[in-house]
């Protein structure tokens, strides 16, 4: 059988158990609505698009011999008001936020000593319809099927944090779902500045940073802007007269596993060309791991969308085999950039970070 943790208590604290049916054992998706419209004077039609709806979780429970406590605690625990996390045990990589959606029928028994069996069935609905992982990378000691559904890369396949001297950095979104990048910065600039998201153009463009060292946070899943002194999240305010516009979005992860290729050494790098698959531009910063006998890494630093090749840092040591098989895992390409005085956008010159840090939560459909 299995269980479920539900707004951080484990059913199997009130002695009960969660009978998951067949269809449950098969990823359950939340439904979603298509737009689309047929066109009476031509062949077919126009598909615009389709949005996810409220994610409903139903579950079947039973439980043995529980006193009438017990019974009143998993009222109360199921009850209307209440709100929080749902794990399920099979799947404990990835959470909801859910509440009860209405009462939750069931039915009791009687036993001889004074105790109770019976059934009941909660239904969980998520308004925010996707579930979060709970990471963002594998360690190596994980073993809950995560990398079978997402492609979760290793932690040591991870890019580096950006610091406050870096003017373009990468950053990895192991969900099946894009979501908002959180921004946190602060410094000096003489010019506007902007971050833009090379694999898919979406951009953040700051008017003017903070004085006096406060801390510009800009949150892409909300569209939130703040401003605070370090350390003093919680003690903020608006934000907004230093934001022009735009949020950054992150695309989820691409995987392409067992590709494929042939490489050749140019100068440090190798260029390598993938078989079956297109290179295009968001292809930048990913992580490619090669099947040779070192499995080492390698991060694609440009890319020739003619040719369908990558130029590739390659990392560790031993001979490398020019042909083979790899995984290539994508990543957002983030480049900060001051805007001139003709209007166009180009490396910073004037600016000065003093504080740069980016947080996200991936999720899974």
């Amino acid at each position: 059988m299995s269980g479920f943790t539900y707004n951080g208590v484990h059913c199997s604290k009130y002695g009960v158990e969660y009978v998951p049916d067949a269809s449950a054992r098969w990823w359950k998706d939340a439904e979603f609505e298509t737009y689309k419209k047929d066109i009476s004077w031509r062949n077919g039609g126009y598909w615009y698009g389709s949005s996810v709806n409220i994610r409903e979780i139903p579950m079947d429970c039973y439980f043995e011999e529980i006193s009438t406590a017990t019974r009143e605690k998993i009222r109360k625990w199921l009850g209307r008001t209440t709100s929080g996390d749902l794990v399920i045990d099979d799947k404990p990589f990835v959470y909801y936020k859910v509440r009860p959606d209405g009462v939750v029928p069931g039915k009791l028994y009687n036993d001889m000593n004074d105790t109770y069996s019976g059934t009941f069935s909660v239904t969980f609905i998520a308004t925010d319809p996707f579930g979060y992982l709970t990471r963002k990378s594998n360690s190596g000691s994980e073993n809950d099927g995560a990398e079978d559904y997402c492609g979760i890369i290793a932690t040591s396949m991870m890019p580096d944090a950006p610091t406050t001297s870096s003017r373009q950095f990468d950053v990895y979104n192991p969900g099946t779902q894009n979501c908002g990048l959180k921004i946190c910065v602060a410094g000096t600039s003489s010019n506007p500045i902007r971050f833009i998201n090379e694999r898919n153009g979406t951009k953040c463009v700051i008017s003017t940073l903070p004085s006096n060292g406060l801390i510009l946070d800009m949150n892409g899943d909300t569209g939130m802007v703040k401003t605070y002194v370090s350390g003093s999240p919680n003690n903020f305010s608006n934000g907004c007269a230093y934001h022009d516009y735009g949020m950054i979005r992150l695309e989820a992860d691409e995987t392409y596993t067992d590709v494929s290729y042939t490489a050749v050494q140019n100068g440090t790098n190798y260029t390598v060309t993938p078989v079956g698959i297109t290179v295009d531009a968001g292809m930048i910063g990913g992580y490619i791991q090669f099947n040779d006998p070192a499995t080492r890494n390698a991060r694609i630093v440009a890319v020739n969308t003619s040719a369908g090749t990558l130029t590739c840092t390659l990392g560790g040591s031993g001979t490398f085999q020019t042909s083979g098989k790899m995984r290539l895992s994508t990543m957002n390409h983030i480049v900060i950039q001051e805007k001139n005085s003709n209007d166009g956008w180009v490396t910073p010159t004037s600016l000065t970070l003093t504080a740069l840090t980016v947080d996200y939560d991936p999720r899974l459909l």
